[in-house]
Order: C-alpha cells, then sequence, then structure tokens
C-alpha cells in the first residue's frame, strides 16, 4: 500500500511541475522580462534626456576618456608620425 501512495504522489508531483513549466512560467518569465526592460529603456532615456539638457545646439563639449591625463596645450600642435624612405 505504501509503494502504491508514493508512485501515485510522484506522479501527481510531476504532473503538476510539468504543467507549472510548461503554462504558468513561461508568462511569468515574458511578464518579468519586460517589466526589467521596461525599467532600462526608461532609466536610459531619462539619462539621455539629462544629457540633452545640458548640451545645448551649437555648443561645443569635449569629453575625456577615463585614465586619458594627457594635457594639450596651444603649443604641442598637430604631431604627424612618418617614416622616411630611400630613393634607392
Amino acid at each position: 500500500m505504501g509503494l502504491i501512495r508514493f508512485v501515485i504522489v510522484f506522479f501527481l508531483v510531476y504532473f503538476l511541475i510539468s504543467l507549472f513549466t510548461r503554462y504558468v512560467l513561461p508568462f511569468a518569465m515574458r511578464y518579468l522580462f519586460s517589466r526589467m526592460s521596461g525599467r532600462v529603456r526608461k532609466d536610459y532615456e531619462k539619462k539621455m534626456k539629462d544629457r540633452r539638457k545640458k548640451e545645448r545646439e551649437g555648443e561645443i563639449t569635449i569629453r575625456y576618456k577615463p585614465g586619458d591625463n594627457k594635457i594639450i596645450t596651444k603649443d604641442d600642435g598637430e604631431y604627424i608620425d612618418y617614416e622616411e624612405l630611400d630613393d634607392n
């Protein structure tokens, strides 16, 4: 009697889990992903809107890369790297 009860409970639990993963889980995952993508999209749009407010049209802005500590002065000029070739 105990073995039959175990087999019935085992298959019932297996059946319920398979139904859950087949029908309920995809809807839950789709809902969560759409919610997360909406948040990311909203944060990105807010960031871009704030950036556009700071930069007005016709205004020049210079952005430096992090770790780029090179200071450029007016006397530096334009540097062109070249190599001399022999005519022979």
